[in-house]
């Protein structure tokens, strides 16, 4: 993979599609077909990226209306609007023990400081230590 086609897969909210495995499927037929018995339809797998998708995420009946916001605002990423944060960046508490949803502010803070390509080379870590960290309160998420 090319490092342009790197920098695509980083999504305009700040998920790292290139983290996904709707996307990393594409080179593991056993993550494939787990994804498949789930439901998400098999010709819409591997995920290119939501850029390279045009925000038509395999996982949603429509086009991401996050995707659609920065279209019409003409800005590459969330942070880059007048309006960030708005409510589509919102936390939750739903799923979020398997969906990373609750790191694109932070993502995105971090795509701002580093830029694109500083935040590619550690956004596996950073879902490492959302999904497998310990909290420590005052220091952050930790690895065991």
């Amino acid at each position: 993979m090319t490092k342009e086609d790197r920098l695509i897969l980083v999504a305009p909210c700040g998920i790292d599609c290139g983290n996904c495995s709707l996307s990393m499927c594409k080179d593991d037929p056993e993550l494939l077909e787990r994804l498949v018995a789930r439901g998400i339809p098999r010709g819409k797998l591997p995920c290119a990226g939501c850029r390279n998708v045009k925000g038509a995420c395999p996982v949603i009946a429509e086009t991401c209306e996050t995707y659609e916001c920065i279209r019409r605002k003409a800005v590459n990423f969330c942070h880059e609007c007048a309006d960030f944060p708005c409510a589509k960046l919102c936390p939750s508490s739903q799923r979020a023990d398997v969906l990373p949803h609750n790191l694109k502010v932070f993502n995105l803070c971090m795509i701002e400081r580093a830029g694109v390509e500083g935040f590619a080379k550690v956004s596996g870590d950073l879902e490492r230590l959302y999904f497998k960290g310990t909290m420590e309160i005052g220091k952050g998420p930790r690895l065991a």
